[in-house]
């Protein structure tokens, strides 16, 4: 009884640092979705200076 327990606690033990970078995998994307990142427009740019 006791092995068949410590069988399924490795087992679900195991599983633990894949969930925890799909966690962070999430947090991620939700902060790239949420903050896009926007390139700045040609018309915003300084001109050039004059030499």
């Amino acid at each position: 009884m006791a092995s068949v327990l410590l069988f399924a606690l490795k087992g679900l033990l195991d599983q633990v640092p894949d969930v925890i970078e799909s966690a962070g995998r999430a947090r991620d994307s939700w902060h790239r979705f949420k903050k896009p990142e926007v390139p700045p427009l040609a018309d915003e740019q300084e001109p050039p200076a004059a030499a």
